[in-house]
């Protein structure tokens, strides 16, 4: 069974949906700590950000225990329509996508990401199971691991960035554990969120299935 793990991004760019297509079981990691910078709260639409306003301070908690402030739904949209309403794509599908988002009834970071995630995997037409492990008790590569061994994952795909602390002695671990271990091969055609490829691509499934040409 390959598994993919990832932070519970707002909305996220083809990579992420790249990685998911591509493993049998997707976990959510949203005992994570929240970065204050970072794409749980906010996210890239034509080139510029679109943040979430946080009830909490935006550091030292978890993204499970984020509260984003009321009203939230409406600034999403309102920041959707500001940037798409001209898109190729936005008469046929910008009501699917706004419906998402107003039928999220929940003001908790994780909880938000989660259900839009879910609804935009159904509607790209993406099966992969999504789960949300128990909260880890190791750090770092041990706790990758811990949560691979939680789901029966017998390979794990990892984005690339994970390669700066998957060293030597981490995938040595791995082996030992008889998990394969592989990094994304996603091909990036854009950094912006997911809906800006609704919005402009006949077929979104074309830029989120695509892969980097071999080396």
């Amino acid at each position: 069974m390959k598994v993919a793990i990832h932070q519970p991004d707002l909305l996220p760019w083809p990579g992420f949906w790249f990685k998911m297509l591509n493993s049998d079981r997707f976990v959510l990691a949203v005992h994570d700590q929240l970065q204050k910078h970072w794409v749980q709260r906010r996210v890239m639409m034509r080139g510029s950000w679109v943040t979430l306003p946080l009830e909490t301070k935006p550091h030292l908690i978890p993204i499970n225990e984020t509260i984003v402030k009321p009203g939230w739904q409406d600034h999403l949209e309102s920041s959707i329509t500001g940037r798409y309403r001209g898109a190729r794509h936005w008469k046929d599908r910008s009501d699917d996508v706004l419906a998402m988002i107003h039928a999220v009834d929940s003001h908790n970071l994780a909880d938000i990401n989660h259900q839009l995630i879910l609804a935009m995997r159904d509607h790209l037409g993406i099966t992969t199971e999504v789960v949300v492990t128990d909260p880890p008790q190791e750090k770092a590569a041990d706790r990758v691991l811990e949560q691979l061994q939680t789901v029966g994952a017998t390979s794990y795909l990892s984005g690339t960035g994970a390669r700066d602390y998957l060293g030597d002695e981490a995938q040595a671990k791995f082996r030992e554990l008889g998990i394969g271990l592989e990094f994304s091969d996603h091909h990036k055609t854009t950094g912006d969120s997911i809906v800006t490829v609704l919005m402009d691509v006949d077929d979104p499934m074309e830029i989120v299935a695509k892969a980097a040409a071999p080396h």
